[in-house]
């Protein structure tokens, strides 16, 4: 009886394994139907779109910084000054960003060209060029104040020592008058940005016959933007919307030690904007100015100035405690840049003060960022005994810059 039992519970625990074994079976195709199905399904018109914008997005992230003001109290205390650790604090900044640009003020001279830091009359030995271009800089205007300082041979021996020392491409001055008709620039990330270079004038006047070697905005004997120079600007923006994406023009205008943009600023801005620049980058006030959009039709991001990058007077006996205080920080300022098929936006705009650091026996020349400018920098600071404190920094960062840029 037992044996009974136990062959007739085999046999019922078969059926129900061979009729599941047999369920399975039967469902089976259905299954690899569904997989095959998944596997190869079209994405709706929605997906190929999104994918299709994702593909075609590109963006480069761009750093700006003010005046290379190299000056007479950087050397005296600078014994090595190709191996000074004055950048060490900032270099991350053009490290981890796709294009960096600056404005150097000063030419760089050779065997036969004499330096000089003092007499507003600047030339900086080669041993601060090849300093400038450890700092992983892609561009910087050389159409400044001060690019005549040393003449022809003084514009000559910049652009000479950049384009043989260092991958730097500068714009602004000219060696060559062929050089002038080209646009100079930069494809990064698959955006291609163009670079327009221009000053207010040179304090020491061009004869006519080399006045070709700067690039003016202005006629240099009546100051005024006139048609002529209109023009030239007009065909510049022309022929570099031609051939990029991005145009920007870097100008030196303004009037020196004011933290707000003079008429001629407004008007020339206006004026880029529509001709179709999408960024100036202003300097020579030496004083951070105002960050502002400017435009209806077409957008123009705007640096009325960035200030001093590099500086090293202690005391200038043309303006008073303000702008003396004012003198010795600039705005290092970041951004990215998107291009979307034809569509161009800047946005993640930020800026941050760089003080200009020497101590009270005008030795120890450094960049610190304000976030690392700690208490002991602040108090040990060369000019903190006429005012210029970190209260002061935040207090002109807030009337000058917009707090959307902090």
């Amino acid at each position: 009886m037992k044996k009974r039992k136990v062959k007739k519970k085999i046999k019922l625990g078969g059926c129900l394994l061979l009729l599941t074994l047999i369920g399975l079976f039967s469902l089976f195709p259905f299954i690899r139907s569904e997989k095959k199905t998944n596997q190869t399904s079209k994405p709706s018109k929605t997906e190929k779109k999104q994918e299709t914008e994702e593909t075609n997005i590109q963006s480069a992230k761009l750093t700006l910084v003010g005046d290379f003001l190299f000056e007479q109290p950087f050397y005296d205390a600078t014994a090595d000054i190709e191996n000074s650790d004055y950048f060490d604090l900032v270099k991350s900044y053009f490290e981890e960003d796709d294009l960096s640009i600056g404005n150097m003020e000063v030419v760089i001279g050779n065997e036969s060209i004499k330096s000089s830091g003092t007499g507003y009359n600047f030339c900086a030995p080669e041993s601060v060029g090849k300093l400038v271009s450890k700092l992983s800089l892609e561009v910087l205007s050389t159409a400044n104040n001060h690019s005549y300082d040393r003449g022809n041979e003084g514009i000559d021996s910049t652009l000479d020592f950049f384009n043989q020392n260092t991958k730097i491409k500068t714009v602004g001055t000219y060696k060559n008058k062929e050089d002038i008709e080209k646009t100079t620039t930069l494809t990064i990330n698959g955006i291609t940005f163009s670079f327009l270079s221009y000053t207010l004038g040179t304090n020491i006047r061009i004869d006519e016959a080399n006045q070709w070697k700067v690039n003016l905005y202005r006629d240099p004997s009546t100051k005024q933007i006139t048609n002529t120079y209109k023009e030239k600007m007009k065909k510049d923006v022309e022929n570099a919307k031609a051939v990029s994406d991005v145009v920007i023009a870097l100008v030196h205008w303004g009037t020196e030690f004011t933290s707000s943009p003079n008429k001629e600023q407004t008007e020339l801005a206006n004026y880029l904007n529509e001709l179709g620049v999408h960024l100036i980058v202003g300097n020579h006030s030496h004083s951070i100015q105002p960050i502002e959009w400017i435009g209806d039709k077409h957008k123009t991001l705007v640096y009325y100035s960035l200030g001093n990058f590099v500086s090293a007077d202690d005391d200038i006996s043309r303006t008073g405690e303000k702008y003396d205080n004012a003198y010795q920080f600039g705005l290092l300022s970041t951004l990215k840049v998107i291009k979307t098929e034809d569509t161009i936006t800047i946005n993640d705009i930020k800026a941050e003060p760089i003080v200009n650091y020497f101590d009270k026996n005008m030795q120890h020349f450094k960049l610190i960022p304000f976030s690392q400018y700690t208490e002991n920098y602040e108090k040990s600071h060369y000019r903190y005994s006429y005012n210029f404190t970190k209260d002061f920094i935040k207090q002109m960062m807030n009337d000058v810059i917009d707090k959307q840029y902090h």
